[in-house]
């Protein structure tokens, strides 16, 4: 994300694969993301709590929130994990 917002050739080369990847499908001229999924996926469901995640992950997420945060990116409510698709292991936001 953050490469794609301050780099054009970055930006050029994602247009280019996604017409590469989807032939319909083709970015607008001078396309700058805007909307942005952040997730992280837990082994067996596991609660996404502080002592969940090792110590190098814990600064990582936190290094993470404070870019977001910079950048004026707005979160959503956290959900308790709903029944999944079959071969997908559920997540919460």
């Amino acid at each position: 994300m953050q490469t794609l917002r301050k780099s054009p050739e970055a930006r050029e080369r994602f247009a280019e694969k996604v017409t590469t990847a989807r032939k319909e499908r083709k970015l607008p001229e001078g396309f700058r993301p805007s909307k942005a999924l952040f997730a992280i996926l837990l082994k067996g469901g596991t609660d996404l709590t502080a002592d969940t995640l090792f110590p190098l992950s814990q600064v990582t997420l936190m290094q993470t929130a404070r870019t977001l945060e910079a950048w004026d990116v707005q979160g959503i409510a956290s959900t308790p994990p709903t029944a999944a698709p079959a071969g997908i292991q559920q997540a919460a936001a």
